[in-house]
Formats: C-alpha cells, structure tokens, sequence
C-alpha cells in the first residue's frame, strides 16, 4: 500500500531540544548535590515527563516528590529556551515544507505539553503544514504505548499500513511499530551513533527521509 500520511516526533526530530532538556534536567539535579554524565539521560528520551521525574525520583533517592522536580524542571527549561533561540534539527523544516507541498497528511505526535508544541512550531512557522497535533502530555499510556500514534492516524483519516512514524527515541520506536505504521528512525549521531533497530529504517540526516519519501526530480 501507498504512504499517505507521516507522523513526526518533535524533540529530537524537529526541534534540537536535547541539549537544553538535558541541560535542565542537570541543573535541578545540582540543586540536591548530584551530577550525573550526560549518558545518564539517554535512556529517558521518548519518555513522558512524569515518568521521566518518577524514576529519577526513585532512582536518586531524592527528598522531593516528583510533581516537584518536573515542576522545577519546567521553570528551569523555560528560562533556557528564553536565553538561547531554538533550533531546528538540520534539515527537518524543509523536509517538514517539502512533504506538505508533495500532498502527504501530516501530523505532529509529541509527548511534550501542548504550548511547547505550539511555540516550536510557530517559531519555526510550519503550524499550518500538520492536518493534526497531538500533545501526549496528559494521555494515560504515553510512549511506548502506541495511543498517540493511533489518535494521530485517526485524526488524519488513514490507515497504519499507509503511515509512516518519524522518531528519534527507542521509546517512540516501539510506540510507532505498536501503532502499526511503518517507522523511520533517526540516528542523531551525538546520541545514537552506532544504533540499529530491526524492523525499521534508520537515517542519520533528513534528508535520507525526503529521498525515500519524494519522487527524485
């Protein structure tokens, strides 16, 4: 069957988020005495937030709850987008344009919450390229359970079969290929370097993406 839609991630696919998440991550860790290699947060992309903050809370033994650290890590990640522009991941806003103007449906699957995907994408100025935009924020089965996949491909009027899934983390992976869809994966080299995945394509740059999906001119 034809590919008619795509489902993008946004941290670590559209927007190069990770350095600040990680950033503020370590910067409410300091606050209790305790620094961990960057390495130690691999493991937590794709993940919702709140479970992000209840493992670390468990993990680290810290003294707060959790609702306070994520709350924290908020403020904290907020003042660093504020310091600092974002950027994009190179080469995913023309993929994103490009893609748009080919006739692919397109939505934005991301559990960060809903005004960081708003911002993201009107700083970047592709809103009105997605026919939907899903938040996971708030859904009870977040990645790797694949619900916000589903909700996108309902909200989009296809089928699995007809969708691809385009996600940085192991996480999202497995929530694409739970989902049914057919899933990119991207291979950002500061994190992923040598990283094969059975069952999915995997890119190292966006462009891959664009060569696979449009028709060479």
């Amino acid at each position: 069957m034809s590919i008619q839609a795509v489902i993008f991630d946004m941290d670590g696919v559209i927007l190069d988020s990770e350095p600040q998440i990680i950033e503020a991550k370590q910067q409410v860790l300091r606050q209790y005495g305790i620094e961990q290699p960057e390495s130690y947060h691999y493991k937590f992309m794709g993940m919702s937030f709140q479970a992000i903050w209840q493992q670390i809370q468990v993990e680290l033994d810290l003294p707060v709850s959790w609702q306070e650290l994520l709350n924290d890590y908020f403020i904290k990640y907020k003042l660093l987008i504020k310091q600092s522009a974002q950027h994009p991941i190179v080469g995913s806003i023309e993929l994103v344009s490009r893609l748009q103007q080919a006739g692919y449906k397109l939505a934005l699957a991301s559990s960060s919450p809903i005004d960081d995907i708003q911002r993201t994408l009107n700083d970047f100025k592709i809103t009105d390229c997605f026919d939907a935009i899903i938040s996971g924020y708030t859904l009870a089965h977040p990645k790797p359970a694949p619900d916000i996949f589903q909700i996108a491909i309902r909200q989009l009027q296809v089928t699995p079969a007809n969708s691809v899934v385009v996600e940085d983390s192991m996480n999202g992976i497995k929530a694409g290929l739970a989902a049914g869809a057919r899933v990119i994966g991207y291979n950002d080299p500061r994190y992923y370097s040598q990283r094969e995945v059975d069952d999915i394509q995997v890119v190292t740059e966006m462009k891959q993406i664009q060569e696979f999906l449009l028709p060479k001119e």
